[in-house]
Formats: structure tokens, sequence, C-alpha cells
């Protein structure tokens, strides 16, 4: 079943529902690993992600005129034929403020079913589900749960109520967030829910989770023990990834953050990665691993130091790194369009981030010659003569 086809399998809502696979054990050290051919139990939400969602995901973020009050849509456009240049799976439409809509409508017009596309649904589960079903008809392949930090669940059982009720109103492929929630540390120390993610793996549209940065070895491996017998497990730090491919299944695929700053066309090293632990040559994959290594680790401190103290994402930072890649690039505004405000300083992409961002490329063999003024204003808006000085402003940005 190729992409086209179960998405409109979905929207009918028609996709067979296999039963649950019961749990077993993580597999063993020196186990046999069958990590390709899906068992005869699982649901089509399950398979089909086991076939589709290899690699990276992504985020596509707006462009903006020099003004900041209208979109670039030929910088947009560009962003979009990136997304599959760089070989990623999937997207998700990013920082795009009022223009959601006509975003959705250039990705649509570019990807041509080239990429899936996935979406954040969180709220009531009223809202929830209104979402879901609106995503199905502007063509969502697969979506992404949360729970919401305003509700305070007195038990498990209303928590795993919470969720059923949202995943029983569809038949989209879904994925659990593997992030804290301050509400639910009553009922694991990590703030996730493991026992009721535990419950949910069984459902057939479950079909994978998002493991946040940030995340600890421990935590890590806890998820895994307990979930990835059933689901694809998307670690988003990849020193994870190799550990986690030596022991268990299911570990092929990353999605929904700024994987940008893994890799570039030329240089694949992110899908690289996730391909040798689909197969479990581990030897193959830490070669590529220790070539990025340097990525690695400047991409978790650009963002772990924000998101381990709450303070949100860096997006110029990311949209830098999108930039450095081969992206459009262009300022984000301050406020709701581009992120968090850069009041206490966090979130400015000083000229020091800058330099540190291009010398770690530069250790991994990528190179960048294009001026940041480029950047600022946008890859397309510069090769249409547009410049810094046309910019009514630079938010969040060290000049």
């Amino acid at each position: 079943m190729n992409r086209r086809e179960f998405s409109k399998t979905a929207a009918a809502g028609v996709v067979g529902l296999g039963a649950g696979v019961a749990g077993t054990t993580a597999l063993s050290a020196g186990a046999p690993a069958i990590l390709s051919t899906p068992r005869a139990a699982e649901s089509e939400q399950k398979q089909w992600a086991r076939e589709h969602l290899q690699g990276l995901g992504s985020l596509l973020a707006a462009s903006y005129t020099p003004d900041f009050k209208a979109l670039d849509e030929e910088g947009v456009r560009h962003d979009v034929r990136h997304r599959i240049k760089q070989g990623f799976c999937s997207t998700m439409l990013w920082s795009t403020g009022p223009y959601r809509d006509r975003i959705l409508q250039i990705f649509k017009e570019e990807s041509k079913g080239k990429l899936l596309r996935s979406q954040i649904i969180g709220g009531s589960p009223e809202s929830a589900i209104k979402a879901l079903e609106t995503g199905v008809k502007e063509g969502l392949t697969h979506a992404m749960l949360t729970f919401p930090g305003n509700l305070q669940p007195k038990s498990e059982d209303e928590v795993y109520t919470h969720f059923r009720k949202i995943l029983d109103s569809t038949k989209l492929p879904i994925m659990l967030y593997g992030t804290s929630v301050a509400s639910l540390r009553r009922f694991h120390p990590s703030g996730i829910p493991i026992n009721v993610f535990d419950r949910l793996a069984d459902h057939p549209n479950i079909m994978g989770m998002k493991m946040t940065h940030a995340m600890p070895v421990g935590l890590a491996f806890e998820l895994s023990e307990r979930l990835s017998n059933r689901m694809l497990m998307g670690p988003v730090n990849m020193d994870l990834a190799p550990i986690l491919a030596k022991n268990y299944p299911n570990i092929q695929w990353s999605s929904q953050w700024i994987s940008d700053s893994l890799q570039s066309p030329e240089r694949p090293y992110g899908n690289e990665l996730f391909s040798l632990t689909r197969q479990r040559r581990i030897t193959d994959a830490m070669k590529v691993y220790w070539q990025m290594q340097p990525l690695i680790d400047l991409v978790y401190e650009v963002q772990g130091r924000l998101l381990k103290f709450g303070k949100g994402h860096p997006s110029q930072h990311m949209k830098y790194y999108q930039w450095l890649m081969g992206g459009n690039g262009g300022l984000l505004p301050a406020g709701r369009e581009g992120g968090e405000e850069g009041g206490d300083g966090a979130h400015v992409l000083t000229r020091e981030w800058r330099k540190r961002m291009r010398e770690t490329l530069d250790k991994v063999g990528i190179k960048v010659d294009r001026p940041d003024e480029e950047f600022m204003v946008g890859r397309a808006a510069y090769a249409r003569g547009v410049r810094a000085k046309d910019l009514s402003s630079t938010p969040n940005y060290e000049v």
C-alpha cells in the first residue's frame, strides 16, 4: 500500500483494523531481529508506519517579505522542494502564523505526494477529534497526540480514557509524544504516563512515539523495554539511536524536529544512520555516527539548554540550520509566528552561535560559502535583490 492509497483509505474510514500485538519481552542481546517484516497480527496503520516512516522527518516554516507583513511564497516553495531534496520522509507545518492554509496549499502543489505530512493534535477530546477530522480532509497522513498540560487527572484510567476517546474516533496512524507533562508526574517520575502508553500500544492506530530532546538514557531504556515491540520508537537525540537499535526493534525513524541540524542533501548522515539501524548493521551505523557526532553535540547544546528549562525552541537558530543546509532561511518575526521572544537573550541568534554552527558543519564536510545576509532575507528574496537594509526589523538576531 503506497502513501496515497493509505491516505485515501484512511480518509474514507475503511482501513481494516488488525488485532493488537500481545506484549512480549524486548530483544535480548544477540537475539535475531525481525524489523522489516510486519507481523500478521499488526494493524495496517502499524504496518504502514513501518514501511513509510524511515529516516528523518522535518519541519516547514513560513518565509516572509522584508516588512514581515506578507508571505514570501517563492521562499516557501523552495523549502518544500528542499524537504524532498533532503530525503525526508515527512514534514510538519511549523511557525506558519496566519498563513497556514496558504502554506498547506503550496505544500500540496510542490510535494505532489512525495512527502507525508504530520500534525500535533492536543486539547480536549472534542477539539482533538475535530482537528483530526479536518486534517483527514486536508490530506494529513499521520498525527502526534499530546496530553493537555492544564488537565489534572486523578488516575491513570482518566488519562487512558482521554486518549481512547480520540483514538477510537479516527483511522489515522497516531504517534504518542514522549515528553514530560507536569500533572502526570504523580503516575511516573518522568512525567510520561508509561503505564497508560503501555495499554495504548496495542491500539491499532498507535504506530510510534517521538522520544523528545533532552531525554535521559534511563527513560529511553524504560520506554523501549515497555513499548518498542509494538510501535516505532523515534529518538531525537541521535546518541540514543545506536544503543537502542542494538537491543530493540523499530529504531528506524525520527520526526517533527529540526532534523536539518544533522545533514545536508549531499551528506545525508541522519537518513544513513537510521537506514543502518533498521537493518541492525550497528557497526556500520557507528561509523556514520562518528562522522556526524559534532552535529549531534551542537544541536543538543542549541536546543537542549532551552528545552531543559522550559524556555521553548530557539526558532531563529532552527531556521538558520535549515538555511545552512540549503533551505530558504529568512528571519522569523518575534512573537507567535516566530516562536518565543528573545527578551532574556536565550533565543537570540548571535554572531557567536552562527560562527559555531558554520565551523561545526565544516568539520563534518558540509561547506557553506553563502553570506549571512542571504539568511536574513531568505535565499529566494536575496536572489531577487532584497538585502538586509530592506528589513523592517531584525528580531532575535544579532547583526
